[in-house]
């Protein structure tokens, strides 16, 4: 008796049979975490080539994203046939790059304290979603704990409002850099002060001269017989008159 030997199919998968891809929504979810997710989807799903990869997450990715991916890519199209999933991938990376924002993230990373209500497990969870952003395994001073652990606390604790902003707008300086920042700010700083005073105080000085000049005025043209109001005249005895004007 012949056997028959049954040899498997594979059906590839349609678009139809896909399961959806949730839109990105950067509030609840990092890019870092919806890039990953992305890979696994394709992977399970058998999706391989560029073209379908592309058409598949700009169906999805929400319309937010691809209004931004939109802008990003100008003066491209996203529908054009150069452009390519990969392309899109790259634009996102550079743009949600979380070592760009190492400085600011730290600053968010020290200043997250537990909130009223909130529990130990949630506490820490928010940590450890700050904490990834950071940089300590991959930033610049990753070998200098000394030097990033100072120029962490420059960043937390300096006085100034304006030079923690300036520090903040860097995206991963190192220590002396960081220090040359503060030091220029400050001489700033005391240069304004050095010449804004003595503008300030010599505006009060004149106008206080001016408000003192009309009195000044008027005693100098004061006539010569208000002097002289309170002396009888000599040949009539009154005081209305100066000697000089006398009809007598």
């Amino acid at each position: 008796m012949a056997t028959t030997t049954l040899t498997p199919t594979f059906q590839l998968a349609t678009v139809s049979s896909i399961p959806t891809l949730h839109a990105f929504d950067a509030r609840t979810c990092t890019w870092q975490s919806y890039r990953d997710r992305i890979s696994f989807y394709f992977q399970a799903n058998r999706i391989h080539t560029d073209q379908d990869k592309k058409a598949l997450f700009l169906w999805s990715v929400g319309d937010t994203t691809y209004h931004l991916l939109e802008s990003l890519i100008s003066p491209r199209s996203l529908t054009a046939e150069d452009t390519r999933f990969t392309d899109l991938i790259k634009l996102l990376d550079t743009h949600y790059d979380a070592t760009k924002n190492i400085m600011t993230s730290t600053y968010d990373f020290y200043s997250c304290y537990q909130k009223s209500g909130q529990t130990f497990a949630e506490w820490k969870a928010e940590l450890c979603e700050k904490l990834r952003h950071c940089g300590f395994t991959t930033s610049a001073l990753k070998n200098k704990p000394q030097d990033r652990a100072l120029r962490d606390m420059y960043v937390i604790g300096i006085k100034s409002q304006k030079i923690r902003q300036a520090l903040l707008k860097e995206q991963d300086p190192d220590l002396e850099t960081t220090e040359k920042i503060i030091q220029l700010a400050e001489r700033l700083e005391e240069d304004v002060r050095h010449f804004g005073n003595p503008i300030n105080h010599a505006d009060y000085t004149v106008a206080k001269l001016h408000n003192h000049q009309p009195k000044r005025h008027k005693q100098q043209h004061t006539p010569s017989f208000v002097k002289n109001e309170y002396q009888p005249c000599e040949t009539c005895g009154s005081i209305k008159h100066l000697r000089s004007k006398c009809k007598y």
